[in-house]
């Protein structure tokens, strides 16, 4: 069984990524949604060593991440970029900069946007680039905006989207 492990970068625990994250659960047998709650990179570079010290949740997300045979990010867009919780969680993947993962994984990256965000390149441009130090080349990109005024899990496209991630996360 392939392990899938869902990043929710939302602050807030009942909003559209945290149901988009349940979602795509429901859907994949050995899958692990996080929310995580970890402190910046420091800039210390004692990852250059073989560990990084800052003692919090993230030294057992590497284990998670390294496991894992697909990685999703599900972020919220705000000002069209990442949320401030999924950037400082990929700040810690400075520790994979020194010590890239080896093979090759599948990753996703879903992005939720309103008010007047239109604009996801910049947060799927950035986004990649954190994977890409996981052993991820080319995610698979899906995006809704227009959180404001719809639900994106009613909407049929962005599900066909949602469902062709969870098929290649659990395709050998």
């Amino acid at each position: 069984m392939k392990k899938t492990l869902v990043v929710n970068g939302s602050p807030r625990t009942d909003g559209f990524s945290s149901a988009v994250a349940e979602y795509i659960k429901k859907r994949l047998d050995g899958c692990t949604v996080i929310s995580p709650d970890v402190r910046h990179c420091t800039g210390c570079d004692m990852c250059r060593a073989g560990e990084c010290v800052i003692n919090d949740d993230m030294q057992a997300y590497y284990g998670l991440i390294r496991d894992a045979d697909n990685i999703i990010f599900v972020s919220p867009l705000y000002f069209s970029m990442l949320t401030g919780k999924m950037l400082t969680f990929a700040s810690r993947w400075q520790y994979f900069y020194r010590r890239p993962c080896t093979g090759q994984k599948n990753g996703a990256v879903i992005l939720l946007g309103g008010g007047s965000t239109k604009d996801t390149q910049k947060a799927f441009s950035t986004a990649k680039i954190i994977m890409r130090y996981a052993g991820i080349e080319e995610p698979q990109l899906a995006a809704f905006v227009g959180t404001d005024s719809a639900d994106p899990l009613k909407d049929k496209d962005f599900l066909n989207k949602l469902d062709e991630i969870t098929k290649k996360a659990s395709s050998d």
